[in-house]
């Protein structure tokens, strides 16, 4: 008898946690806020200090005129966005003071992580935490100069901000590692914002 209790009341518990629609509140869920966790495919919760649809954000609204001048930027202007990025992606042109690197932000529509590590691959990734979201680091080359550094922020279910810096042209003094330190400080900087739009 016990055997048959057991799982009739796992059954009843489960039933009143879900919903018959996918991406829709579970009884447990009756706020209608923004949730802060979510998950990809099949993956573990994943930790945001604020879950935003990048799919209305302009990426150039996320730098502050202090961030602005505290990173060293000389302006942040729209961008053509880019196809491969998904429909409604939009982009953010940006320049520093100093013209070694230049910069650019991107959301990414149409696909979250673990698209990112299929078309990337895993292990060119680090793993960064960026003012609390879960964030990925790559190196890009690029032949005939010094390549690049992206950022890639979790920002959303299915949705990733991308912030990248690279060499500008013809800069002979340009590095991957002064790359990649101002696309993380960028990407720092605008995290802080997101986490409070």
């Amino acid at each position: 008898m016990r055997r048959l209790a057991v799982p009739f009341l796992l059954a009843a518990v489960l039933t009143g946690c879900s919903s018959p629609e996918p991406g829709k509140p579970s009884a447990g869920d009756q706020t209608g806020s923004a949730p802060t966790t979510g998950t990809s495919a099949g993956s573990a919760p994943v930790n945001r200090p604020k879950a935003v649809d990048l799919k209305t954000l302009d990426p150039c609204s996320l730098i502050t005129p202090g961030q602005k001048t505290a990173l060293g930027l000389k302006s942040a202007t729209a961008g053509t966005p880019l196809p491969d990025y998904g429909e409604g992606s939009k982009s953010c042109n940006v320049s520093f003071d100093v013209r070694t690197y230049l910069g650019t932000m991107h959301t990414l529509l149409n696909g979250g992580a673990d698209r990112l590590k299929k078309t990337v691959g895993e292990s060119k990734l680090t793993s960064l935490q960026v003012a609390g979201y879960p964030a990925y680091l790559t190196q890009r080359e690029s032949p005939g100069s010094v390549g690049g550094c992206e950022v890639y922020i979790d920002a959303n279910e299915g949705q990733l901000l991308l912030v990248d810096a690279f060499g500008g042209l013809g800069e002979t003094s340009a590095t991957t590692d002064g790359a990649c330190e101002r696309a993380k400080a960028v990407a720092g900087a605008v995290a802080v914002t997101l986490a409070a739009k």
